[in-house]
């Protein structure tokens, strides 16, 4: 889905770049703006990828707006289109980095070819970033399974050489969720988002193994009691399989990550001893050394 800005004063002018937009294949959000100021607060505002734009506009003209929206966004693929064949305008188009100069009234084979030029770069960018993004994920799982398992500083000094443990920093309460089976083996790699966005909260999602993942959440004053449930009801709904969740105290710093996970571990053995139940939490722990401090008492 491609985000498109067409600026134009006319109205008309804008209706028929949207006309010609809606003959090409795939599917783009369109935004529309009447001169120069409203289009950037809509690029400020808003994910566009391509601005299509006359050059003649009251407040700010098309060479102007496509010098500054390139200051707020260097990847921004920008099409202006006018009425005068006039080479210095060219020239001053592409010193801004506008991709294409298209003459009025518009060639639609022109419109085509152009479109279809501007958002294959834009798809090659994404693609890249996707790549750019997979990777730094990997390595985050990589190094912070190592460490869970491990519990070695050493881990943490040669992660700090690759990745940025800010991030690790921030959590700040863990939940592992488990299953009965390896449910894990066959999740849809959109299970992560999936979560996030039924939970409408962030979080860093890690696969442990076959039956585990855990997930990590940065937000200190949240009820993570509720989230748990709430997870729980999500996935006994949209799957078949039996979940058990553990809640994990609130932490500091990422050193403590490996003896959380193992805490998380334990709480998870009281399903055995309540099948009944399904989310687990450090106050269950609490609960109990409480009554036990009465008995004994």
């Amino acid at each position: 889905m491609t985000n498109v800005l067409i600026v134009d004063d006319e109205k008309i002018e804008r209706e028929g770049l949207k006309y010609l937009l809606s003959r090409e294949e795939g599917e783009r959000n369109v935004f529309e703006a009447s001169n120069g100021k409203q289009a950037l607060q809509i690029i400020r505002s808003e994910d566009i990828q391509l601005v299509l734009t006359d050059i003649k506009m009251p407040h700010m003209d098309g060479l102007e707006l496509s010098r500054r929206a390139k200051e707020e966004n260097p990847a921004l693929q920008i099409i202006i289109f006018s009425g005068y064949s006039d080479f210095t305008f060219a020239q001053e188009a592409i010193r801004y980095g506008v991709t294409e100069y298209i003459l009025k009234p518009v060639n639609p084979e022109d419109f085509h070819k152009v479109i279809q030029k501007a958002e294959k770069v834009i798809e090659q960018r994404k693609k890249k970033e996707s790549r750019e993004i997979k990777g730094k994920n990997f390595l985050q799982q990589y190094f912070l399974q190592n460490y869970l398992y491990s519990g070695k500083l050493e881990t943490l000094e040669k992660a700090k050489d690759i990745i940025n443990l800010e991030k690790w920093n921030g959590w700040h309460c863990g939940i592992l969720l488990e299953s009965d089976v390896a449910f894990f083996d066959t999740a849809e790699e959109t299970l992560e988002e999936e979560i996030q966005k039924e939970l409408r909260r962030v979080c860093f999602y890690l696969n442990l193994n076959a039956r585990q993942s855990l997930l990590l959440f940065q937000d200190v004053y949240c009820d993570y009691q509720l989230v748990a449930n709430h997870l729980y009801n999500f996935m006994k709904r949209k799957y078949r399989d039996s979940f058990y969740l553990a809640v994990s105290r609130k932490f500091e710093g990422c050193e403590c990550l490996p003896e959380i996970l193992e805490q998380l571990e334990q709480q998870m053995e009281e399903k055995f001893y309540h099948p009944e139940k399904h989310v687990f939490s450090n106050e269950d722990d609490v609960l109990k050394l409480s009554v036990g401090e009465v008995q004994d008492s």
